[in-house]
């Protein structure tokens, strides 16, 4: 019988905060629901952020809300073996080339404005720029891995992709069109976002990719590259995302939010998961609630229901005041 498999990513590199206890109470509650099997992967590629505090910080974390895990948890840098190993059979396609390019020259290149928000990936520097096709090197050594401390970039073939989602339907793009040819390893000695997360969870053997919607389109990219590796597809989950009163999805910025400073304020578990559920169900803010509850409660009917109503959940003043006291 095959094994349905999920994870859990956080990046340690600052306190984890109500989104993302959001994101891993909904993976956990479908996993354990239904039979899933759950890998804890800390993603520390980002090594001028990340930090051994931050991991404890997310160990902790998902402790206090209730959330467990099968085996042991996994370091993301401690597979850089594997990620050259993928750098190597995209190389052997002729799919990836070196692109010792700086920013100003990609800018100066491109013939549109810069893609999507680096917050799709977190490891590539501020701004992912549309890499243009006219700075792809003619056929040669470039196309090819063999000096690892330097940009290369995958070769995006044009036309629209879709990937279904088990939450939004079906969604088409054409990824060349948003990222270019996508950064995929970089000078620094380490794989991309986007080319690390495909890597990880094709060795982990991941079925079911449960993360929030500012991801959907990622996800279109991600599955070229599996394409390319000659992966399996997982089913994407791409859950509505938590904003804070002014509509700005939470970020590690917001520290006051994070789930170390609510506990520190009085915050329990219990309420945490009850904010949760009244996200999820409508649930009134009163009393607590127990992991086994929210699992019950946290269907993929639920889920895909916000999804319908363009859902946003909020984290107001009021909602803060009535985590941290109950009233």
């Amino acid at each position: 019988m095959a094994v349905t498999v999920t994870r859990l990513a956080p990046s340690p590199t600052g306190h984890l905060h109500l989104g993302h206890a959001w994101s891993f109470l909904c993976t956990w509650a479908l996993a354990r629901t239904h039979g899933w099997s759950i890998r804890l992967r800390l993603e520390d590629l980002d090594a001028s952020r990340a930090s051994a505090e931050a991991r404890l910080d997310a160990l902790w974390c998902l402790q206090w809300l209730g959330v467990d895990w099968d085996g042991e948890p996994e370091l993301q840098s401690g597979h850089l073996d594997r990620h050259r190993q993928a750098m190597h059979a995209l190389a052997a396609r002729g799919l990836i080339f070196e692109a010792p390019h700086s920013r100003a020259q990609v800018r100066a290149a491109a013939i549109v404005p810069p893609g999507p928000s680096e917050a799709n990936a977190p490891n590539e520097g501020d701004a992912v720029l549309r890499f243009p096709a006219s700075l792809r090197p003619p056929p040669g050594d470039a196309w090819s891995f063999r000096t690892q401390a330097c940009n290369h970039r995958f070769a995006c073939p044009a036309g629209d992709r879709t990937i279904h989602d088990e939450l939004h339907g079906d969604r088409t793009l054409d990824p060349s069109m948003v990222w270019g040819d996508p950064l995929v390893w970089m000078k620094s000695g380490g794989p991309s976002y986007q080319l690390a997360v495909v890597v990880d969870d094709l060795a982990s053997g991941v079925t079911d990719v449960v993360r929030g919607e500012d991801l959907l389109d990622s996800a279109i990219l991600q599955s070229v590259l599996i394409d390319a590796l000659g992966g399996t597809r997982p089913r994407w989950w791409h859950l509505p995302l938590v904003v804070d009163q002014d509509d700005r999805r939470l970020a590690k910025r917001h520290d006051a939010l994070s789930l170390r400073s609510l506990s520190a304020a009085g915050a329990s578990a219990g309420r945490v998961r009850r904010l949760m559920l009244h996200w999820c169900r409508g649930a009134e803010l009163s009393g607590e609630t127990t992991p086994g509850e929210l699992a019950a409660a946290v269907t993929p009917d639920a889920l895909r229901s916000l999804v319908a109503r363009q859902a946003r959940l909020r984290v107001t003043p009021d909602i803060v005041r009535w985590t941290c006291h109950g009233s």
